[in-house]
């Protein structure tokens, strides 16, 4: 039984030779990136979950077959809950390490006082940026989850982004937020939530990262007022596995969890709001700021 859940986790693309601990979610390297954990499993003796991140937006379901498999005797079991329990343990006690580590780093570092090279090349103002650090070259997101730093996102001059090692996004964002706003947008990555707060002077801003992390934080928000998902059009990744585009899809599921407006940039060589304002010229912040506001909806509790 078990080789045949890790033959399924090979053919998902999951590098993994030995049963994965009993009930948790466990990481592993996949063929197409064997130096990353993109590959997750979670295996539960009569069925499982595999996702191989890299390719896709779901988990597959697998389920032991009763007829031509032998069940685990419960010895078995009890040594692979045994397992997953101490796998838990270490894996908790790693994050609050990670987690103690970051947030001492970040109180070491200094302030943004100056313009950076990767919003320079962005052509994106210091605005909204007042709870920003910098770490040598790199600029310094903080993510928080109801009201804690848990992690933190570095960004280089050349645009590329890294989050802290072993420290959560899940559910977590970077809020610029503004006094009086008479409009909330929820948005995935942090150039396109600077984008958005740059061009409409009304907006208050919730960076979630990624996709699938704007609908763990639709789950948790209870909004109220105007209200608006600024997703990405992934068209790119659709043009290559047709009816598949990530930026639209969470970003219609986060906005049927909040009940609130949906809005993403259409016609753009690029995929979010900062492409399509740059894209748009000269009065591309005013079309940035007219596209969404129009899409934007009341929310009332």
């Amino acid at each position: 039984m078990s080789m045949d859940f890790i033959e399924f986790c090979r053919d998902c693309g999951i590098v993994i030779d030995t049963l994965p601990p009993y009930g948790v979610w466990s990481r592993y390297p996949t063929v197409d990136h064997p130096r990353k954990r993109n590959g997750a499993v979670k295996w539960m003796e009569s069925h499982g979950l595999v996702q191989n991140h890299a390719v896709m937006s779901e988990p597959r379901r697998w389920v032991r077959n009763e007829r031509t498999e032998r069940p685990l005797s419960q010895d078995e079991v009890r040594r692979a809950r045994e397992r997953a329990q101490i796998q838990k343990r270490k894996e908790q006690n790693e994050r609050a390490a990670a987690i103690g580590q970051m947030r001492e780093c970040w109180k070491r570092l200094p302030a943004l006082r100056d313009n950076h090279p990767y919003l320079n090349r962005k052509g994106l103002s210091m605005q909204g940026c007042g709870q920003l650090r910098i770490d040598r070259d790199l600029l310094v997101i903080p993510l928080y989850r109801k009201g804690e730093l848990v992690s933190l996102q570095t960004i280089d001059p050349e645009g590329n982004k890294k989050f802290r090692h072993n420290c959560p996004v899940k559910g977590a964002t970077y809020c610029i937020q503004r006094r009086n706003s008479v409009v909330t947008c929820f948005c995935e990555g942090f150039a396109t939530g600077l984008a958005i707060y740059q061009s409409i002077p009304g907006a208050s801003v919730e960076v979630c990262f990624n996709a699938a992390n704007l609908v763990e934080v639709a789950k948790q928000r209870k909004v109220s007022g105007m209200t608006v998902v600024c997703a990405d059009n992934d068209w790119q990744t659709a043009k290559k596995a047709p009816f598949v585009n990530p930026g639209i899809e969470r970003g219609t599921e986060a906005a049927k969890l909040m009940k609130c407006g949906l809005a993403y940039p259409e016609g753009i060589e690029g995929s979010d709001w900062d492409d399509a304002r740059r894209e748009w010229g000269e009065k591309g912040s005013m079309k940035v700021k007219m596209e969404i506001m129009r899409k934007a909806r009341m929310v009332i509790r």
